[in-house]
């Protein structure tokens, strides 16, 4: 060998604990993802399909309000119907047409046959009041003499109406047949009054609307 040769390299190998040679890791498989997908998929609860909210149904208490509510309206339409079918009855106008001539007559004979003797003037002033016709003219013409006869004699009588009754009725006139108690007093308020008891039958006239005397008239009792 020269001494320039480079110096020979031996390789020693333990053969008996040489290990053989481990083999390279194979670099991991990425695994497919449908499968993970399908799994999250499968393992995921269903979804939900969103509710539709119900419309809100009227209550028990809100459809009896609303049926209470229709009867009264019903109610109140049949009421008006029947007061204007009533309103235009015509038996009806002829029965307020007697009770207000009854009523009326009434009370203008209780006033022709009272007086006081302490204030004629408003007295005979009643009693045109109530008149009409003829008999009116005949108390507007009293004098202040026939007054004073009236209030000489010093009475006070007050007339009531006991019994009254329609012999006749149109639509402008009417007769009044009445039982009348006149009580008297005189000056002496102390004293026992006389009850006087006549009958009448009043001959009415409607004028605007109120039923006036035409004429008053005694009546025989038993007639």
């Amino acid at each position: 060998m020269n001494a320039t040769d480079p110096e020979p390299r031996f390789e020693i190998r333990n053969r008996k604990g040489a290990q053989p040679p481990v083999p390279p890791e194979d670099p991991p498989v990425d695994e497919p993802q449908d499968e993970v997908v399908q799994e999250e998929t499968d393992s995921a609860p269903p979804e939900e399909t969103p509710k539709v909210a119900a419309e809100p149904r009227p209550g028990r208490s809100g459809l009896w309000v609303w049926g209470v509510c229709a009867v009264a309206i019903v109610a109140v339409v049949l009421a008006f119907f029947s007061w204007r079918s009533a309103d235009n009855d015509p038996d009806r106008a002829r029965a307020d047409l007697r009770d207000t001539a009854v009523i009326q007559g009434t009370e203008a004979v209780e006033t022709m046959n009272s007086i006081d003797y302490r204030d004629v003037a408003s007295g005979v002033a009643a009693w045109q009041d109530v008149s009409t016709g003829v008999l009116h003219d005949q108390l507007v013409a009293m004098t202040p003499e026939d007054q004073q006869l009236l209030a000489d004699q010093k009475k006070i009588a007050t007339g009531r109406v006991v019994q009254a009754a329609l012999s006749d009725l149109t639509d402008r006139t009417a007769t009044l047949l009445v039982a009348v108690e006149v009580t008297v007093r005189g000056e002496d308020v102390t004293a026992q009054p006389t009850v006087k008891r006549n009958r009448f039958a009043a001959d009415l006239v409607l004028v605007k609307g109120t039923w006036k005397l035409e004429n008053l008239a005694q009546v025989a009792v038993g007639t």
